[in-house]
């Protein structure tokens, strides 16, 4: 977790991004690529380069859902959720009046949980398998935990001066994982806990979204399994939310 926390702030420091209402005036983006720095931003006119104050990224909350489980395998959307702060640094190059391309780095966290009677259990062979509570116990929930950072290339297209719709692939790389059940036994709660899931390291998936004045609603699908299916059940996810945008 510290380290997790020193590459964000890191690159809150060195962030750079996009402001894609401002590429409907003709005068005030010519084209090539735009950047942005935290509190300063920087845009490339024809004869000079202005300096305004910026608070440019995005913070989404989404519901997560299961697609393609495995047997036993039951993600409850309603308590399952992904956490990303987006756009911590992006570029972005304007290809229309009123469109453009843009590329983004974030951070992303996502919970995914199983609330009936099957957990996700780690053997000593490192295998993640779907198997029952102790007899007795009452179930909370058992859930796999990932960190990713989140690269996405989309097409934006401006509806009007504060509606923008963008859609296209996103890239994840996901450096660490890790589970978590909690159960009651005898009115007394139980945790286990375990590192290294053997999640997968590399997906690609698509996202869209609509964004009107700031907020607005997202959608994602990843068909990549969330475990390497070598080492786990196989269940990948598509996820609805809000987005808010700086």
């Amino acid at each position: 977790m510290e380290k997790t926390l020193s590459v964000i702030c890191l690159a809150a420091l060195l962030a750079v991004d996009v402001n894609a209402t401002s590429i409907i005036d003709d005068n005030e983006h010519p084209g090539g690529w735009n950047f942005e720095l935290p509190l300063l931003k920087v845009k490339k006119t024809a004869t000079r380069r202005e300096v305004k104050f910026s608070f440019s990224s995005s913070f989404s909350f989404g519901f997560i859902a299961g697609v393609g489980q495995a047997k036993d395998v039951d993600i409850d959307m309603g308590q399952s959720f992904e956490l990303e702060w987006g756009d911590v640094v992006s570029l972005e190059t304007r290809i229309g009046r009123k469109s453009f391309v843009g590329i983004g780095l974030g951070f992303d966290w996502r919970n995914y949980r199983v609330t009936g009677f099957k957990q996700f259990q780690k053997d000593e062979q490192g295998i993640i398998s779907m198997q029952d509570y102790p007899e007795g116990t009452e179930p909370k929930f058992s859930r796999i935990h990932t960190f990713s950072l989140s690269l996405p290339v989309k097409y934006y297209y401006c509806l009007g001066k504060h509606i923008t719709l963008g859609i296209g692939p996103e890239l994840y790389f996901t450096p660490y994982g890790s589970l978590k059940t909690r159960y009651y036994m005898n009115g007394e709660e139980q945790k286990l806990t375990a590192g290294n899931v053997h999640q997968n390291r590399f997906s690609v998936g698509i996202g869209a979204d609509i964004i009107i004045h700031h907020v607005g609603i997202y959608y994602k699908y990843n068909p990549f399994p969330v475990l390497r299916t070598s080492h786990g059940p196989k269940f990948s996810t598509m996820t609805v939310g809000l987005k808010v945008a700086f």
